[in-house]
């Protein structure tokens, strides 16, 4: 009986977090992932393997491990078949949530809090992208390592938190903030260590310089840094956005303010339990919420709701750490759970047939290629869903150049997404180079089906 409920504990919360987000085990590429997977393209075609796999991104990141060998390593293997990468993230995630759950019962000492911790990380529909999106692995693989790091530093294991705290480097930059939960621990609860936090502390410097070094910030844009007063702002926006769910009555046919009000409740009772119990586990997750949140804080100008991945780690613990301290806070969490949760599932969902529109595009256009291979390819009813998902990232390259391109009015039909910073010129023929290719011979022209294009609204 004893080793039935320790089975129940340790495995089925996991697993019934994991549930809300299984069709996102079938969500096919889309979006950023087609930029990710040209780069076994580019090496194939001689580009160094050492830089293709080490260089930064254009976007200031330096991810070695969770962008460039995950987009390496899997397609090589597996081709365009996007399960084995959904696989390893549900895997990556399940130890996280293993790890999770562990902590919340070693500081809190709540078995039932413990309990609802994995599926408090995971209800939030913030969760979502990370759940569908290959691109998005790396706040996954990210938020593995740091919830290592913190599990092996609390069981006193400092080998292994070394280990996996430099690992952590290699999969996000997020992972600079370890020193700061390291910090808030020992200060808090295990006092003697600290002097272990200097080193660090140390290495997180040298990281950050080095970092900023290999892979400089823009100053300007939407991935502008702003070090001021908007922080405060932008963690109140995060706050926020975890009850105010994109689509949360569409989805589930609930009002807003009914999770808007239970948000309010959430946070005077997180507040308030660990003033009134005068325990230390509340100010812990309180700190650890806002450390986590502290590397993308000064991005005012880039509010999204992946970012809210890792730090809704801290999120579950912080609602652990209530119930631990306070009972019936657990009818509050129970509730944003049910509530939450179906949202969560609807958007993935969509997000999975949102592949298939991409899935359906991409192969449809691989075959005519493959049948046409020194000729370029006109699509003709190409619908906005079709572009955004897959077009307007370039998943039809060959030695640098794309061989796709649209009939003319087909931007007509798509809609302007400025900020993206895609230009829809980019994706037609100038007229007198598509005449001398049509008297040449050297355009086909595809019908699309527009039945098949698009999973709905959003």
């Amino acid at each position: 009986m004893k080793l039935r409920a320790e089975f129940a504990f340790r495995l089925l919360p996991p697993l019934l977090a994991l549930a809300i987000y299984w069709p996102g085990l079938w969500a096919w590429f889309q979006q950023d992932d087609f930029a990710w997977m040209g780069l076994l393209r580019e090496v194939r075609e001689g580009a160094s393997l050492w830089d293709t796999l080490l260089k930064p991104s254009q976007h200031g990141t330096w991810r070695p491990l969770s962008e460039r060998a995950y987009f390496l390593l899997f397609p090589a293997l597996f081709g365009y078949e996007a399960w084995p990468m959904r696989l390893a993230a549900f895997l990556t995630q399940g130890a996280s949530l293993a790890l999770l759950q562990d902590i919340a019962w070693r500081v809190t000492g709540s078995r039932w809090g413990a309990a609802l911790a994995p599926l408090l990380w995971m209800a939030p529909s913030q969760m979502t992208i990370a759940m569908i999106s290959n691109g998005a692995y790396v706040h996954v693989m990210g938020a593995f390592f740091l919830l290592l790091a913190a599990h092996s530093l609390i069981a006193g294991n400092v080998r292994l938190m070394w280990c996996a705290f430099g690992l952590g480097f290699l999969a996000s930059e997020s992972n600079v903030v370890f020193p700061g939960l390291a910090t808030a621990w020992c200060l808090l609860f295990d006092r003697p260590q600290l002097r272990r936090v200097a080193l660090l502390w140390a290495l997180s410097i040298a990281y950050f310089a080095g970092h900023m070094w290999l892979a400089p910030k823009m100053s300007e844009g939407a991935y502008a840094m702003h070090f001021d007063a908007s922080m405060f702002t932008t963690l109140w926006r995060y706050w926020r956005m975890i009850f105010e769910p994109e689509n949360f009555t569409v989805f589930t046919g609930v009002s807003g303010w009914t999770l808007q009000l239970l948000g309010a409740c959430f946070t005077a009772t997180a507040i308030a339990a660990p003033l009134w119990r005068k325990q230390k586990t509340g100010i812990l997750f309180w700190a650890w919420f806002v450390i986590l949140l502290g590397p993308v804080l000064p991005l005012a100008g880039h509010v999204t709701g992946y970012y809210l991945t890792i730090p809704l780690a801290a999120f579950a613990l912080l609602g652990a750490g209530m119930v631990s301290q306070w009972r019936p806070a657990s009818v509050v969490i129970a509730a944003f759970i049910v509530l939450s949760a179906p949202c969560a599932y609807r958007a993935t969902e969509w997000w999975r047939q949102r592949g298939e529109v991409a899935e359906s595009l991409v192969r449809h256009v691989f075959a005519a290629h493959q049948a046409n291979p020194d000729k370029i390819l006109l699509l003709d009813g190409v619908t906005d869903e079709q572009f955004w998902a897959a077009l307007a990232h370039y998943p039809f390259v060959e030695r640098k150049k794309t061989y796709v391109f649209l009939t003319r009015g087909a931007e007509q039909r798509i809609a302007a997404h400025p900020e993206s910073g895609v230009r829809m010129e980019e994706f037609f023929l100038p007229e007198q180079e598509e005449m001398r290719l049509r008297a040449e011979g050297r355009i086909v022209e595809l019908k699309l089906n527009p039945q098949t294009a698009s999973p709905g609204a959003l």
